[in-house]
């Protein structure tokens, strides 16, 4: 099994080094038919590869598409190519979580947590190019997977964790995005206390840069509208 790993990270980091991703994903498919389940650390290398398929590749074309002028024509069959792709790339890596990482019996508490944001992520991601009816049921699902992603964190991770803080940013946007642009003061609340307890959790050095980010995303919080 560990010369097998160890064979999985060979391959699977010449490919990214070489901006082969679609191989990166090949790689890691394969081992899962064969192995059942890849460890928490090995994962981030494969939710990297669909990131840069997403949103470097397919979502800067799709960007560039709708925002050229209106008196320009636009190629609204390329258009459906990219919408297509983004869709089958999302859909690809939230069935492996559902079906591999987040049953994996090598989860510790901080990787389900982890592991439930990136199904919120790729969610949240593919109800961008969706239809409205669409749109809307793949946030709620994204919101329920942040949900229990922050339901978790504060039962099993320590105040300093910062993936307390990432995964209520997260049902934070997904919740604005469900509102009309405007977060629910329950949700807002929460993630005002997660980042004042992760605040008086570290060092109060200025150049601490975790409490930098911190307070960069206090000052946003204050610019928020919530009801």
């Amino acid at each position: 099994m560990i010369d097998h790993l160890i064979e999985l990270r060979e391959q699977a980091g010449l490919a990214s080094c070489a901006k082969r991703y679609n191989e990166v994903i090949s790689i890691y498919k394969n081992y899962l038919k064969n192995h059942g389940d890849i460890p928490p650390l090995d994962r981030q290398m494969l939710y990297i590869a669909y990131n840069k398929l997403i949103l470097d590749y397919n979502f800067k074309s799709y960007w560039k598409l709708t925002s050229i002028e209106l008196s320009k024509k636009i190629d609204f069959d390329y258009l459906e190519i990219i919408e297509n792709e983004i869709d089958v790339l999302c859909n690809d890596i939230i069935q492996l979580i559902d079906n591999y990482f987040l049953a994996s019996t090598s989860n510790k508490d901080s990787d389900i947590v982890m592991t439930l944001r990136q199904r919120g992520d790729f969610l949240f991601f593919n109800s961008s190019i969706a239809r409205p009816a669409t749109k809307r049921i793949m946030l709620q699902s994204a919101l329920r997977s942040y949900t229990e992603g922050v339901e978790r964190s504060r039962l099993t991770l320590p105040i300093n964790e910062p993936e307390r803080v990432l995964i209520q940013l997260r049902k934070c946007a997904c919740d604005v995005q469900l509102s009309n642009g405007i977060c629910n003061s329950h949700t807002h609340s929460e993630l005002v206390d997660a980042i004042q307890e992760m605040k008086s959790s570290i060092s109060s050095s200025d150049d601490n840069p975790l409490l930098v980010q911190m307070e960069s995303y206090r000052l946003e919080l204050e610019k928020m509208q919530f009801y």
